[in-house]
């Protein structure tokens, strides 16, 4: 991975926040903090990271806040009016809990929200979950090799996973 990450960084980061926004099932957290690492050691570029993953994000999901927009008389009332009291929150935290980014994007262009405060919050929402990632990767790659980087974010990941569907078939 890190050889493929070192040639393609950019293409990749982007690739991979565009199927992330796409909802399609990618460790996005885990090539972040991987990206992190290798942005430490100068193998890939920091400006380059931090503006291929969260274009990609955005470009993966503006095609779900325009269905939203097209389904706008389908939004379930709850949470219609959750997203209404919490909307920017929601864009903003929502990323870091698994599932929440699927149902958030497309109920944003439901409720009404103006296509450039969606954007504003999408945008802050990529960028935040972009540099906290490769942050962590980073700072992680001061004692653990990339190997462990990858290794500890994947459990993690797959921790936090666990966990919210658990929840989730409790409720």
């Amino acid at each position: 991975m890190e050889e493929w990450l070192i040639a393609y960084g950019s293409p990749c980061l982007l690739a991979a926040g565009f199927l992330y926004g796409i909802n399609f099932p990618c460790p996005l957290g885990v090539l972040l903090m991987a990206a992190g690492g290798l942005a430490r050691q100068g193998l890939i570029s920091w400006p380059a990271l931090l503006l291929a993953c969260p274009l990609g994000i955005l470009l993966g999901e503006q095609p779900w806040f325009f269905l939203g927009r097209r389904l706008r008389s389908k939004a379930p009332p709850r949470l219609a009016q959750i997203f209404r009291e919490r909307g920017p929150s929601l864009l903003l935290t929502g990323r870091f809990i698994p599932g929440v980014p699927a149902t958030v994007v497309p109920l944003a262009g439901m409720t009404g929200v103006s296509w450039k405060r969606f954007f504003a919050w999408d945008l802050a929402s990529a960028l935040l979950y972009t540099v906290t990632y490769s942050v962590c990767g980073n700072l992680l790659s001061h004692w653990l090799s990339l190997g462990q980087i990858v290794a500890l974010a994947i459990g993690i990941l797959v921790t936090i996973q666990f966990l919210a569907y658990k929840k989730r078939n409790s409720l």
